[in-house]
């Protein structure tokens, strides 16, 4: 029996009797999933030296023999890079496309991968864990606001509800607003979308008035969520909010919160997760390989995330290791509700402002449990200039990027501006054009 007959195994289990589906992976001896997952890996190793031109030119630079090699340390230093996969994806691929996923349209460098129609639908059945930890019933009633579009969130919640045998409604990312006016029609009492969706949710009932309690919210999104924010969220709606983690590369959810809500449990069933070159605190960039994609594998590619492993093991008993939430990127980009947010991103908008001096810098803030984008500005002709800058920003930014400008329309980001003197902003040789501050004690 290989991983992939035991994943399969599960899921049938989880169908049936998804808390029997929780008994049985807490009984599961970890030794069993490691062993048969190295065994998955060297399978997939040798299926993508045998199908992929960019597999067999990368392990022939790097001197790799695949069949010597046992385990994921046997490759020393063989890495993918995230501009590798952006470049030729169809180059990885080692089987029949039938569907792609992109990332955000908003990062100015897309990340497109292909997978089949199986793929999708055994990542979808994998939901049924949700269902159990959660304590899901037929009685409950859920709603995603998940985006559609050519990522990926919309259309895999849409693919896993339905294995929950519950009333479902996957909308989209419609205004909270008309969401709000339709709760006491529909009596939704589980919510799932992005958190700042989630949080101009909140707001929006905070001023008219909460129609009832619910029983769980489920976020996600790649930057995570703030301790003030997620508290607001909880407390108004007297209920846990669970965050997951997931990405266009790994094509599913990579980890999830249990109902503790004490870091990521992760998928062990499908994926090898590696923290490369970790700090004291054991904070390193996470990178991922998958063992079960055969359209379209990943072998030790690198996320650009970085967070720690969490040694202990969690008292809800399931067997995964869990990941802290995200510390941040090991690049230049922040993950928001505008998309990853880099240089080029900003400097499309105030490269056509003329008034904007070469040095500039963006900072993304948390203001009363808000997204804020922070546009620190040095211009050339003072005080006289600011109204009119602010006014071209906003413009530039609703003509260049229309799903940031929608988010700003909806509430679930702000913009503000601050006008430093010139020559303040660059404290070394280089300027930082993008700083994530959500954590800092100044996005207060």
């Amino acid at each position: 029996m290989d991983l992939s007959l035991i994943a399969e195994f599960s899921l049938r289990i989880g169908s049936l009797s998804p808390q029997g589906f929780i008994s049985y992976l807490r009984a599961l001896p970890p030794a069993v999933p490691k062993q048969l997952r190295q065994i998955a890996f060297r399978r997939t190793l040798r299926l993508a030296s045998e199908r992929s031109d960019f597999y067999r030119r990368k392990f022939l630079q790097h001197g790799i023999k695949v069949g010597k090699v046992r385990r994921l340390e046997d490759l020393g230093g063989f890495y993918i890079e995230p501009e590798e996969l952006r470049e030729a994806p169809e180059s990885f691929l080692c089987g029949k496309p039938e569907v792609a996923i992109e990332s955000s349209g908003t990062t100015g460098h897309v990340t497109r991968i292909f997978m089949s129609q199986r793929e999708l639908d055994y990542n979808a059945r994998q939901g049924i864990l949700l269902k159990a930890i959660y304590g899901i019933s037929g009685e409950d009633r859920v709603l995603s606001t998940f985006d559609y579009g050519f990522c990926l969130d919309g259309q895999m919640i849409q693919r896993v509800l339905p294995y929950w045998g519950i009333f479902e409604l996957c909308v989209g990312r419609v205004d909270p607003a008309e969401i709000y006016r339709r709760m006491s029609s529909y009596r939704f009492n589980i919510v799932m979308s992005g958190t700042p969706w989630l949080l101009r949710f909140t707001e929006v009932a905070e001023a008219e008035g909460r129609p009832y309690p619910l029983k769980l919210l489920v976020g996600g999104g790649g930057g995570g969520i703030t301790t003030r924010a997620r508290t607001r969220i909880e407390t108004f709606w007297e209920a846990p909010l669970c965050m997951t983690y997931g990405s266009t590369e790994a094509g599913t959810l990579l980890g999830f919160e249990c109902l503790r809500r004490d870091g990521y449990h992760l998928n062990e069933f499908d994926f090898y997760v590696e923290v490369l070159d970790p700090d004291d605190e054991g904070y390193g960039e996470l990178v991922i390989t998958t063992v079960h994609r055969s359209v379209m594998p990943l072998i030790r590619y690198r996320t650009r995330d970085v967070a720690r492993l969490i040694p202990e093991r969690c008292p809800c008993g399931l067997p995964f290791r869990r990941i802290s939430p995200l510390r941040g990127r090991s690049d230049e980009i922040v993950a928001s509700v505008w998309g990853n947010v880099h240089p080029d991103f900003f400097e499309k908008i105030l490269g056509a402002v003329p008034d904007i001096d070469d040095d500039w810098q963006v900072a993304l803030r948390e203001k009363d449990g808000k997204q804020t984008f922070q546009f620190r500005l040095e211009v050339q002709d003072g005080e006289s200039q600011h109204e009119k800058i602010k006014a071209q920003v906003l413009a530039l930014i609703k003509r260049e990027h229309r799903l940031a400008w929608q988010a700003y329309e909806q509430g679930l980001a702000d913009v503000e501006f601050v006008f430093p003197s010139k020559g303040t902003l660059r404290k070394g040789r280089k300027l930082l054009r993008i700083v994530d501050e959500r954590r800092s004690p100044r996005s207060q």
